[in-house]
């Protein structure tokens, strides 16, 4: 039989009370904490936000920033600042010594010829920006960039500053992913940098690019000189440039990478030539000058056709200029309409299983003694340019017809290794030949150039 309970058992001996469960975050107050920590992750890990180079590429923020330089976030992620820059040291030999004959030539020697810490900065997840100065000594310390964007939208981003407009595809591209020492000499009629704001986008499923512009009356602006002066006048310059992709999501894959497009630059000029002195490709001489009372003479036009494409282990650019420019000699009278032209194409093929690319080889094996196959990148490159000034500017002697050219035809040839993403030896070979307009032309008709560069980018 089932035995009853008992109920005279002593009662169980009562403890300490036990603490309060602790208090669980709302879900609210968890999925704030989680968004905030992956906001900071991701700024970390690739920068919010950043999109396409904003080291001479345009507007944005390229993807290799990340890759070197120093970074300093906020908490939050949403403001960054990232220091990086580069240095070019060459050493300059011509064999065939100079004659002191050519304006503006220049012995053998080493030449410090870049030296420039960037500053690029984000703030607020809204606004980027760069400050850019040369510390080179062969010049004076110039402030080169000095820019704000504001790009919360992929099809329409705004630049406001001092920068280089990207009007020709060789301006586009930075100093320290050139293929060659210099550009060619297209960039002898082509805007430089300049104070101004500037329009950019994407559109029609990144198909297509177009950049419009207002800058200042390109008084020193145009040529190969990178530091506009201020403008002297209230004359402005309009740019725009449509670059197509036609390829980039569909159709044949040898040409995803191919962009075409054209570029316009008008503008009225009215108190100064708006022509910096012209150089050769090498930059070793002035090619052409124009008188000093020689100034503009109403609107002029520049158009550009221009192209890149990459496909595997070739590279290949090429773009093309063509000028209408009004000109008056003030103390003469004398006036005409003068069309001045320069067009340049080039290549670079890798001799190594690398790419050629827009912003500069990014070696597969980077140089590393201690492993097998680690010799970086190789490449081999050719170029080939041509510049022709109106005969009317020597026939009404708006230039000096015994030292300057009226055609220069300039062929280069190089030797790149890149040993890494941050250092780079290049060999460079540049010819030119220089035609006078008439027989009075006694500077030299000739010019070899030999360029040993080393590039280190931090």
């Amino acid at each position: 039989m089932r035995q009853p309970e008992r109920t005279d058992q002593p009662a169980p001996v009562q403890g300490p009370p036990a603490p309060a469960a602790p208090r669980t975050p709302s879900a609210k107050q968890q999925l704030r904490e989680l968004d905030r920590r992956l906001s900071v992750l991701e700024s970390l890990a690739v920068g919010s936000g950043h999109k396409r180079g904003v080291m001479e590429r345009g507007l944005g923020w390229s993807p290799e920033i990340n890759e070197r330089g120093f970074s300093l976030y906020s908490t939050d992620g949403n403001n960054r600042l990232h220091l990086n820059g580069g240095i070019q040291a060459d050493y300059h030999g011509y064999p065939d010594g100079q004659t002191g004959h050519a304006p503006g030539a220049e012995p053998d020697g080493f030449v410090l010829r870049r030296l420039r810490p960037i500053l690029d900065f984000r703030i607020a997840n809204y606004f980027r920006g760069q400050i850019m100065p040369d510390l080179a000594p062969r010049r004076r310390s110039e402030l080169f960039n000095a820019f704000i964007d504001w790009d919360y939208y992929d099809w329409a981003r705004v630049r406001i500053g001092q920068y280089k407009p990207v009007l020709n595809v060789e301006n586009q591209q930075g100093e320290f992913d050139l293929v060659f020492a210099e550009r060619s000499l297209v960039q002898n009629f082509a805007l430089r940098r300049d104070f101004g704001a500037t329009v950019t986008g994407r559109i029609i499923d990144r198909h297509v690019r177009y950049d419009l512009g207002v800058f200042n009356s390109g008084n020193g602006a145009i040529g190969p000189a990178s530091v506009p002066e201020p403008s002297v006048d209230n004359n402005k310059l309009g740019m725009a440039r449509v670059m197509v992709t036609p390829f980039l999501l569909k159709g044949p894959e040898a040409f995803r990478k191919l962009d075409i497009g054209v570029g316009v630059l008008y503008g009225n000029c009215t108190n100064s030539p708006c022509q910096q002195p012209m150089m050769s490709m090498g930059q070793d001489r002035t090619i052409f000058q124009y008188q000093p009372t020689v100034v503009g003479n109403g609107f002029s036009t520049r158009v550009l056709p221009q192209m890149t494409w990459f496909w595997r282990r070739l590279g290949v650019m090429s773009a093309f200029v063509h000028t209408w420019e009004p000109k008056i000699d003030k103390s003469m009278g004398k006036a005409a309409l003068l069309q001045n032209e320069a067009w340049m194409a080039q290549a670079e093929v890798s001799l190594t299983d690398d790419e050629p690319a827009f912003n500069r080889v990014t070696p597969r094996r980077p140089f590393d003694l201690a492993k097998k196959g680690h010799w970086g990148a190789w490449t081999v490159a050719a170029r080939y340019s041509e510049q022709r000034i109106d005969p009317q500017a020597f026939g009404l002697n708006f230039a000096d017809a015994t030292q300057y050219v009226q055609t220069t035809k300039g062929t280069s040839f190089a030797v790149n290794w890149y040993a890494s993403r941050e250092f780079r030896y290049q060999w460079i070979w540049e010819h030119s030949e220089f035609q006078g307009a008439n027989q009075t032309y006694a500077a030299p008709r000739t010019s070899d150039m030999l360029i040993f560069r080393f590039t280190l980018i931090y």
